[in-house]
């Protein structure tokens, strides 16, 4: 969704391929969030999509990205550190923020390669709402620039291995990316104001600029520039672009190498769709998710309801018509009690299933509500430690403490973090085990042991 409009990109399976069978971009006029939650409501019914689960799409200007190299290969540890670097990296509380990873190259030496992306919780979360207002239910929300290259490498039969930039360009904002072969390995977005176009001149400097930071970084030049997107600006751009660089340029046409259903070329030439092209085409190998925990659980939760109420609902259909025909024919009341007591011995095993599941919403439901997480522990200790306090180690008992290790300039600071931790609304009757004085270097030093008991949920 976009400053006035909403796009929609929809495909089916024929033949165990997917191919498209709908992209329209819809103006939305409603300014109050009820009122617009009936407006798309009411365009989901007009273009009669009876199919309420989405995948969001966020453009790439709305979210942080880092390529950083960790000290691991195993998926899950990686997933572990992302989510620590990512608060070192973005200036944002774990509650202000979600964050998603994609793992890029694994490396002999034990490092991998990893994209973080970052986004303000309250911008996807304020869309899934008014999407959940609207009765569409939110699946996941995938980072523009992963969609970029998804619809990219779905236009070409293999990587070739060359270093391309492609830059997508649409009525609100331009995504650039850097893959080499067929591996994301920079990225850029650039909003600007729909009601006054971006000019040529300024999407030349942010290609060059791109360029220069990725050659920085990597040592390595562009071998080729792919513009697509809104195909008027991506042939202007092309125009003014080839004499400005050394490299080939090229348009790729929005469509281009796409599977669509018969009939007229769906889509129209104001706008891009190529990243709900590529998300549709390639869902499954879609790696960064920023759709935060609590909408995510309440999907699965939603599921896990939808599935109980229609596995009782078809077991009550069967009981009601096996009861209608049945009740023509018995006439004898103790024949009639016993074909219920039958019936109900029958759907002994789904009531069980049904009961078993709803303790496993419980459960979650539960788990949901237990704060703080050891993501909430270790924000906070990010946030609060000041200056001239480093943290060598942070140890977690589940539920119980947290253990911090560090130096710190001198004994007094020490003692001043401890009063820093009392206060916060997570730790309680925090201690300090140890705290020795050292020389180092000429220059004074503390190193300490600090227990910070987690304070009860209140």
């Amino acid at each position: 969704m976009g400053a006035g409009f909403i796009k929609i990109a929809q495909a089916r399976f024929v033949r165990g391929k997917r191919i498209v069978t709908r992209l329209t971009k819809e103006p939305l006029e409603a300014k109050e969030d009820d009122a617009l939650a009936a407006e798309i409501n009411g365009i989901f019914e007009r273009l009669d999509i009876g199919y309420r689960r989405v995948m969001l799409n966020i453009p790439r200007h709305l979210v942080t990205i880092r390529f950083l190299k960790l000290p691991s290969t195993d998926d899950a540890e990686i997933l572990k550190m992302s989510k620590i670097e990512s608060l070192k990296h973005i200036p944002y509380a774990d509650e202000e923020m979600i964050s998603g990873c994609k793992i890029i190259e694994k490396f002999p030496d034990g490092y991998s390669t990893v994209l973080i992306a970052v986004a303000q919780a309250e911008t996807v979360k304020k869309e899934a709402e008014l999407l959940k207002k609207a009765g569409i239910s939110v699946e996941s929300a995938a980072l523009g620039s992963e969609a970029l290259s998804l619809w990219y490498s779905a236009g070409r039969e293999a990587a070739d291995g060359k270093t391309v930039l492609l830059a997508n360009i649409d009525s609100d904002h331009i995504d650039i990316n850097i893959t080499k072969g067929d591996e994301l390995v920079f990225t850029r977005g650039v909003s600007y104001d729909p009601g006054k176009p971006i000019s040529s001149e300024r999407m030349i400097e942010q290609i060059h600029l791109s360029m220069a930071a990725y050659r920085k970084e990597s040592g390595i030049s562009i071998d080729k520039i792919c513009l697509s997107g809104i195909p008027a600006k991506a042939g202007e751009l092309k125009a003014f672009l080839a004499e400005r660089v050394k490299v080939p340029v090229e348009v790729m046409a929005q469509m281009e190498a796409v599977p669509v259903a018969e009939g007229p070329s769906p889509g129209d030439e104001e706008a891009s769709y190529i990243e709900l092209i590529g998300l549709i085409l390639k869902s499954e190998e879609v790696k960064v998710d920023l759709l935060p925990e609590t909408t995510r659980a309440e999907y699965r939760l939603g599921l896990i309801k939808n599935n109980i109420v229609v596995g009782l609902s078809v077991s009550a259909l069967i009981i009601l018509i096996a009861f209608g025909a049945v009740i023509k024919k018995l006439h004898d009341k103790n024949a009639y009690v016993a074909y219920v007591k039958t019936e109900l011995a029958k759907i002994e095993p789904q009531v069980r299933s049904a009961k078993k599941m709803a303790k496993t919403i419980d459960l979650v439901t539960s788990k949901i509500a237990e704060r703080p997480l050891a993501i909430d522990l270790v924000t906070e200790v990010f946030k609060i430690t000041p200056p001239g306090i480093g943290l060598s180690t942070m140890e977690y008992e589940k539920g119980k403490t947290v253990t911090l290790k560090g130096t710190a300039l001198n004994l007094s600071d020490v003692f001043k973090y401890i009063a820093i931790l009392e206060k916060s609304q997570y730790f309680e009757n925090v201690k300090v085990r140890y705290a020795n004085k050292r020389t180092a270097q000429s220059a004074e030093a503390a190193d300490f042991e600090i227990i910070c008991p987690i304070a009860k949920a209140k």
